[in-house]
């Protein structure tokens, strides 16, 4: 994409999708990336997943500058910079940490959104399934805990994974999880949920 091309893709406005999609990215592996013009959305999983990557892209294409690429045993690619970007890099970035904004994902998170999630931070574990967020404090995790609770009716726990803490789904909860998300779940990630 030029930059006329990349000028024009920051006057338009993202879908519904495509902001649950960059929303269920950024709260698992996604990033916001500072650019001269703001910031932008970098999506970057391992090469194993890049079937993933790939439908990612052909979702968001439309704000992309160029397809994903491998750079050793990863494959990615990153968004222009956008308005909306840099409005969703205030709400879950405090400084340079990424944070749960609870509030803003009460109405802002869906489905489709909470399917991404699990794609990027989803791992099987037997009958339960692992979703990894160590990379919040204990009390994001309490909180995304009761959000997923009050918003899903999902139960979940709290685990503790070297001095860093993780969610974990109940059994008693996966089959009402593999029904909201099932519908949004791409083949090749079909592995991150239990049989």
């Amino acid at each position: 994409m030029d930059t006329k091309l990349a000028r024009e893709a920051r006057k338009l406005s993202f879908s519904q999708k495509q902001l649950m999609l960059t929303v269920g990215s950024i709260l698992g592996d996604g990033y916001l990336d500072k650019t001269t013009r703001g910031y932008s959305l970098r999506l970057n999983h391992g090469i194993s997943q890049k079937r993933y990557v790939d439908y990612k892209y052909q979702l968001i294409k439309s704000f992309v500058n160029s397809p994903p690429k491998r750079s050793g045993k990863a494959y990615y690619f990153r968004t222009v910079s956008h308005p909306i970007l840099t409005v969703l890099r205030n709400i879950f970035y405090v400084k340079q940490t990424k944070i749960a904004p609870i509030k803003f994902l009460e109405d802002n998170f869906d489905y489709f959104a909470l399917a991404i999630w699990i794609m990027d931070d989803g791992a099987a574990d037997k009958n339960q399934l692992r979703i990894n967020t160590q990379s919040f404090t204990y009390q994001e995790n309490l909180w995304l805990s009761s959000f997923l609770q009050a918003k899903f009716g999902i139960s979940t726990t709290i685990n503790v994974d070297k001095s860093k803490y993780r969610l974990r789904v109940k059994d008693s909860s996966m089959n009402l999880l593999k029904k909201m998300i099932l519908p949004y779940i791409i083949p090749s990630m079909l592995y991150k949920l239990s049989p």
